[in-house]
């Protein structure tokens, strides 16, 4: 008995990865982008672990970890039938309000950097602006399918959709989290276009989340400077955006092909969480512009093959899951990188798979589980087609 049950499990995994067809793009892209990851992790965290906790590889530890964390749910992402989230849907969008909350009561919610976005779990920190996203893109895909054509219709059809999108969008500006805020807003915003939402009401919700984030933006004195920063980055080159200066300056001094892998001068103290919210930077510096030309193909490429797997799959809500999905990592590494090079200003938003770990490196791969979920059906109705 125990050798059958001792077999049991990677013939599990032989039936969910092997016996099935499955669009496996998406997931050599995310290999690729997670091992560039780890090499830059490897290169730009080893003197902050050293100088703050002793050890070199404090970081490296803490990324692996969250990167076997993210492997149990990129299995459960493929081997989970996606059609089954539809009746988690509206649960999921309750619990994320629920967890977007705790985070704004002091003493359950971790205050960082001027915001309140963590939560303490013990062993690891979580994020649950990333577990809404999720959720959220689910609660649309599911909701722009129940509706149909009644979408178009303000009362009865978008504004129950908005009521309940703008709670969670809310908690998180009061977080505040500028950047994520509008991401979310600009997924949401595609998602319901897409879905044949009136566009006289969605450019009239355009002009609402525009006042919104204005209004964070005024209250929120740091959120201002960064705009302000972003507007004018060569003003106060030794104050308030001396970060952005620094950031320019390991961009442009990489060159065509790099200073080579470790040469970073930046990394040493010049650049915040430079393993993190800047690591593109050292990419630039140490790879030039032809390994941030890689990277940036990689995520392209991406986008592309997610949107295929949306577009070939099954049903109305696979494909809007999957658009939604794709959309987030996608749009979310366009963020960062144009932050890091001047091109939006700098909100704080990790780059997909390759950033060091947490909550955001957990759900980002998980999603790829999810859409190689949605290509199983895609990958059948060809094989149908052809009979």
């Amino acid at each position: 008995m125990e050798n059958n049950k001792g077999r049991n499990i990677p013939a599990l995994l032989q039936h969910i990865f092997f016996r099935q067809k499955i669009d496996y793009s998406c997931f050599y892209v995310m290999i690729i982008l997670i091992t560039i990851g780890i090499i830059m992790i490897l290169s730009t965290s080893s003197n902050v672990g050293f100088t703050n906790f002793s050890d070199s590889y404090f970081f490296i530890k803490k990324h692996t970890f969250f990167l076997l964390l993210g492997i149990i749910f990129f299995i459960a992402g493929v081997a989970i039938p996606h059609e089954h989230y539809k009746k988690i849907a509206l649960p999921g969008i309750i619990f994320s309000i629920v967890l977007l909350t705790l985070t704004l009561i002091p003493g359950i919610g971790i205050k960082a950097g001027g915001a309140r976005r963590w939560l303490n779990l013990g062993l690891v920190r979580i994020q649950p602006v990333e577990i809404a996203k999720f959720f959220i893109i689910l609660f649309l895909s599911t909701s722009i399918v129940n509706k149909g054509k009644s979408i178009s219709n303000f009362k009865n059809g978008l504004l129950p959709i908005l009521v309940l999108l703008f709670i969670p969008l809310l908690l998180i500006l009061q977080q505040p989290d500028f950047g994520n805020s509008v991401l979310i807003m600009s997924v949401s915003w595609i998602l319901l276009f897409t879905g044949k939402a009136n566009i006289y009401h969605m450019f009239s919700l355009s002009s609402a989340a525009l006042i919104s984030i204005t209004i964070s933006i005024m209250l929120n004195p740091y959120q201002l400077d960064r705009i302000i920063g972003f507007l004018s980055p060569w003003e106060d080159p030794l104050g308030k955006n001396y970060h952005i200066i620094q950031s320019f300056i390991a961009v442009g001094s990489g060159g065509i092909f790099g200073l080579g892998l470790g040469q970073s001068k930046l990394k040493f103290f010049y650049l915040p969480l430079q393993y993190s919210d800047f690591i593109f930077s050292i990419i630039c510096e140490e790879g030039g512009f032809i390994l941030a030309l890689f990277v940036i193909s990689l995520y392209g490429y991406l986008l592309y093959k997610g949107t295929k797997i949306a577009c070939q799959s099954e049903s109305e809500f696979s494909f809007y899951l999957g658009f939604g999905l794709t959309l987030l990592l996608v749009l979310q590494a366009v963020v960062n990188i144009g932050a890091v090079i001047g091109f939006f200003p700098i909100t704080g938003i990790p780059l997909p798979f390759i950033s060091f770990g947490g909550t955001s490196l957990i759900t980002s791969i998980y999603y790829i589980g999810v859409l190689l979920n949605i290509s199983k059906k895609t990958k059948k109705l060809r094989a149908d087609a052809k009979q």
